[in-house]
């Protein structure tokens, strides 16, 4: 007979990989962080880059990962004014996580082609 493992307590109610979880769930946040990952992009260009994306979903979800720390946003001095986005460090320390995504999603992806 094989052991049963032990069981494990739920986690807690205020769970920080929950809050994780469904941050990164949020619609075009991942991609926003891997365009952000390459470096610095402008306004227009994160637009075309997130083809489907509309100017008023951009720009709030752009402002909800401002103000938790993972982008950071620069007025450059143009005519007419453009705006620049870049990952903070904060928001860099997703660039593991969104490799490794990556890179199992490749694997689940031989395995799927394999079977079909």
């Amino acid at each position: 007979m094989t052991p049963r493992p032990p069981s494990r307590t739920p986690p807690p109610e205020d769970c920080p990989l929950d809050a994780c979880l469904k941050f990164l769930s949020s619609a075009w946040t991942t991609r926003i962080l891997w365009f952000l990952s390459c470096g610095p992009r402008r306004f227009g260009d994160l637009r075309r880059d997130l083809r489907g994306i509309s100017a008023n979903v951009l720009t709030r979800r752009l402002r909800v990962m401002e103000t938790q720390g993972l982008v950071g946003r620069r007025t450059l001095p143009t005519s007419p004014r453009q705006v620049e986005y870049r990952l903070t460090a904060l928001g860099r320390e997703f660039e593991p996580v969104l490799q490794a995504m990556t890179g199992v999603a490749a694997k689940i992806r031989r395995i799927t082609d394999q079977d079909q």
